[in-house]
């Protein structure tokens, strides 16, 4: 889920169905829906936090690595990095040919 800017502001984020202090932009969260044959939605699924670990890959990868999500206490998802927002990168240099 994302949060806008006014929320941030606020200081009050609606996350996992409660009023919650605003802590990131973006927290976790999955929901599922299902839509009958007389065109009503029904929300029959949600999970937050944790809970969407089984569903997301990627943190699956990273627990197998040696720093695992390098994760800090009270840092929230900070080593999230969306493939968009990096900084720009200096191009690497190719290697010196070898004379051998």
């Amino acid at each position: 889920m994302s949060f806008t800017p006014e929320e941030k502001l606020k200081n009050e984020v609606a996350y996992n169905y409660d009023a919650q202090p605003y802590e990131c932009d973006e927290l976790p969260g999955i929901s599922v829906f299902y839509k009958d044959e007389a065109d009503q939605v029904f929300h029959t699924y949600s999970t937050y936090r944790r809970g969407v670990e089984v569903m997301m890959g990627t943190y699956n990868l990273l627990d197998l690595t040696p720093k695992g999500r390098d994760e800090e206490p009270g840092e929230g998802m900070a080593w999230v990095r969306h493939h968009d927002r990096y900084e720009p990168a200096t191009p690497a240099k190719a290697a010196p040919a070898s004379d051998s």
